[in-house]
């Protein structure tokens, strides 16, 4: 097994591609999706409403900085027919090497809603973290109201938590009750 941030990871199948953001083609697909209120009405701000020149820096320092120190993978999401048009982002961060956790996340420009891409992004990401990183449990945090959120997860084998944790400025709130999935490796 590797470390998390030993390679930072590309992974495909069939319909996505999931992989290093590009610096310039990259930028207005994600000012797009950073300034649209419904992609932001479940999930906390990251990005959100960030100026072009904020989001070009933005790439900048996840593809190197954030990476490099540890932080964080935020990588593109990608459709096989489109492979150079940005249509959401994958999330992986809350590292914990020594107990083999992770928590996952992701967006995407409302456009590529309900076709199954979220489940697709989550099937890649738990079969990366799980056989090549060696994760025994993958976390996932999503606001109740967020139903199709939750039927991705549930339908790549999360289970969701008894109870529900707290976040804050989610969805413009300053404290918000979110529902906690997990995924325990065989």
């Amino acid at each position: 097994m590797t470390d998390l941030f030993d390679n930072f990871p590309n992974l495909s199948d069939q319909k996505i591609l999931i992989k290093r953001l590009q610096q310039l083609s990259d930028v207005d697909a994600l000012l797009e999706i950073s300034h649209n209120p419904s992609v932001y009405q479940y999930i906390g701000p990251f990005l959100a409403n960030k100026s072009k020149a904020f989001l070009k820096t933005a790439i900048k320092n996840l593809n190197g900085r954030d990476f490099d120190k540890r932080k964080m993978i935020i990588a593109g999401i990608y459709l096989q027919q489109q492979p150079t048009k940005l249509v959401g982002l994958a999330e992986l961060f809350n590292y914990q090497p020594k107990r083999g956790i992770v928590t996952i996340g992701y967006r995407l420009n409302q456009q590529y809603w309900h076709q199954g891409i979220a489940s697709d992004t989550i099937r890649l990401l738990v079969d990366y973290l799980q056989n090549k990183i060696g994760i025994k449990q993958i976390k996932a945090m999503v606001m109740p109201a967020n139903i199709y959120s939750a039927k991705a997860l549930l339908n790549n084998g999360f289970v969701k938590a008894t109870q529900p944790a707290q976040e804050k400025n989610w969805a413009g709130q300053d404290i918000v009750q979110v529902d906690v999935y997990t995924y325990e490796a065989n």
